[in-house]
C-alpha cells in the first residue's frame, strides 16, 4: 500500500485485496477493476465511501470528547 500501513508497505495488492473484500463483504475477482471504476468517476468525491468513514468516525470523536467534558 502506498501510505505503508500494512506490513510496512509490503504486502502486494492481489494478496491485501482478498482481504479487504472479505472484510467489506465485497465479491470481486479483479482488484485493479475497482480502481479503475473509482478513478473514471465524476462527482465530488471519488471516495465517497472512504470519506463517510472519515465524517463518521470524527462526528463519533466528538460525541466522546463532549461527553467526557460533561462527566467533568
Amino acid at each position: 500500500d502506498v501510505m505503508g500501513c500494512i506490513n510496512n508497505g509490503n504486502m502486494p495488492l492481489k494478496q491485501l485485496a482478498p482481504l479487504l473484500y472479505k472484510i467489506f463483504g465485497v465479491d470481486s475477482k479483479d482488484c485493479y477493476r475497482f480502481y479503475t471504476d473509482i478513478k473514471r468517476r465524476k462527482n465530488e468525491s471519488r471516495t465517497y465511501f472512504i470519506d463517510r468513514m472519515q465524517e463518521k468516525l470524527n462526528e463519533r470523536m466528538l460525541r466522546d470528547e463532549e461527553l467526557e467534558r460533561m462527566r467533568k
